[in-house]
């Protein structure tokens, strides 16, 4: 019974561990995330051609 404590305690720590890694990670990357959204579009925008706006209406209010 001994034993078998430890080694839970030892997986419940590695187990934090990871956790807390993966914290860091999702973090940085939703750091990157605004960080990447603030400064560009994501796709290859031009500007229109025409000089024209056109919009779509839709019935739904979504």
């Amino acid at each position: 019974l001994a034993q078998f404590m430890q080694v839970s305690l030892t997986n419940h720590k590695s187990t934090e561990s990871v956790i807390k890694n993966l914290e860091v990670q999702v973090g940085q990357l939703a750091k990157q995330l605004v960080e990447k959204s603030s400064s560009t579009f994501g796709a290859n925008t031009e500007q229109n051609p025409k000089e024209e706006c056109k919009a779509v209406m839709t019935r739904g209010r979504k």
